[in-house]
């Protein structure tokens, strides 16, 4: 679990510090207060595969964009475009043998010595990253945190079937999955891949005399079970998912919530998410309401005065009372 993180020189953020984070981590602020680019920034932390990642780069927002079509963009990630200071993305990390992650994208190859890699990007930018203090470490980082990011694209139906097979290999999963899934609709008594029509598809037996397609019942439906499927089925550590509320009812967000605290309460998930909807806010403070410190956190990103981008991360308390007195946090 990440417990803090530090963004210099990446697109709207000169220098951006976020801390404490919590188990799961709601950004709020007004159009252009650089909520997504902030999800992009943890994109880039080391994980499991961190070549992949840097190979990737440009394609945070647009992921059918090929690697050698980005070397134009690469500059654009240098906070107004000043490419003489470094991007340097840090993250304190909780109860694992180093302390801290690591990524620097420079001019120069090599911009930090005490960093355990190095990469070339397109555009004739250099990419560094290391668990900081971690001595020995092996040529790829298994013991890194797991990270998927659910985008707001839709995934094509035989893709989400192909993946729901996946997620399902350990038999109690696909319990697990319907369970949480219920919280949104209970009339859900089990999910297959079936290919009745020429195509593979995900079908729902809703209590109906046939099932029926799972997009019948709804884009969110579909998004939130991406979203168990990657705690649940892939087993991801970090969860990034962007625009949280994307196709769901405003009366569905309390159930919706209330799965996803139960999904990372058994799993080792910590999700990052985005919102513009005080709904979505409001029915999660409401389903966290009581639970521990560091279960959830709502950090308002907010340009003030100098221009520059800063986070206010609002206390629990305050959260119930912004909540009770109808405050403007989004």
């Amino acid at each position: 679990m990440l417990t803090s993180l530090e963004i210099k020189n990446f697109k709207c953020f000169s220098e951006l510090k976020v801390s404490p984070l919590a188990k799961v981590n709601l950004f709020v602020g007004a159009g252009n207060s650089g909520k997504t680019s902030l999800l992009e920034a943890v994109s880039w932390l080391p994980h499991q595969a961190p070549g992949e990642v840097f190979g990737a780069a440009g394609n945070f927002r647009d992921q059918s964009l090929e690697p050698q079509n980005q070397s134009g963009n690469q500059r654009w990630f240098f906070h107004d475009l000043n490419e003489s200071k470094d991007i340097r993305i840090t993250a304190t990390l909780q109860a694992r043998e180093w302390e801290e992650l690591v990524v620097c994208v420079s001019k120069r190859q090599d911009p930090d010595p005490s960093l355990k890699r190095v990469g070339r990007l397109n555009g004739g930018f250099y990419v560094s990253w290391s668990p900081a203090g971690a001595h020995n470490v092996p040529p790829i980082f298994d013991r890194n945190p797991r990270m998927i990011a659910v985008n707001t694209d839709r995934l094509p139906a035989h893709h989400l079937a192909v993946s729901y097979d996946r997620w399902t290999l350990k038999t109690e999963n696909e319990g697990r999955l319907v369970q949480f899934l219920q919280a949104v609709d209970i009339r859900l008594k089990s999910l297959r891949p079936m290919e009745p029509h020429g195509q593979r598809m995900m079908y729902a037996d809703v209590g109906l005399p046939e099932r029926i397609p799972l997009p019948m019942l709804g884009e969110g439906f579909n998004r939130l079970l991406q979203v168990f499927g990657v705690i649940i089925g892939e087993g991801a550590e970090i969860v990034l998912v962007d625009e949280i509320e994307n196709g769901l009812h405003w009366k569905a967000l309390p159930q919706v919530w209330t799965g996803l605290k139960a999904a990372v309460s058994s799993s080792s998930a910590q999700i990052f998410a985005t919102t513009h909807s005080y709904e979505c806010i409001k029915a999660a403070i409401e389903v966290f309401r009581g639970e521990p410190r560091g279960e959830l956190a709502v950090h308002r990103l907010e340009r003030r005065d100098d221009g520059q981008i800063h986070c206010v991360t609002i206390e629990e308390e305050m959260l119930e009372q912004a909540v009770e007195a109808h405050w403007e946090i989004r």
